[in-house]
């Protein structure tokens, strides 16, 4: 079993166990990991866990099939964190 590591972005608190199927790769959509979730597919911390929006913190350990990730806190500043692009400014006005 291969363990990866998943680390929250910066000032978040957690994430929800059917996002991390999802960037993990482990589905291709939102509504088949929550398929699979309800059907008791998935492990956190080794228990069946049937609950789509379980908040995983630092710490969890989610399982699928032979795969696993461990959730960790961020270790870059919130100041850090990605933030919205700037507005486009709009094509050049051409006047002739």
């Amino acid at each position: 079993m291969s363990t990866d590591v998943l680390e929250l972005h910066p000032g978040d608190d957690y994430i929800e166990l059917y996002k991390v199927l999802k960037i993990q790769g482990w589905v291709g959509a939102g509504s088949e990991a929550k398929m699979l979730i309800a059907e008791g597919h998935v492990l956190v911390n080794h228990e069946v866990e049937t609950r789509k929006r379980r908040k995983l913190v630092p710490g969890d350990n989610v399982i699928f099939a032979e795969d696993a990730v461990m959730i960790t806190a961020s270790t870059r500043p919130a100041s850090e964190a990605p933030s919205k692009p700037a507005k486009p400014k709009g094509r050049p006005k051409i006047t002739f």
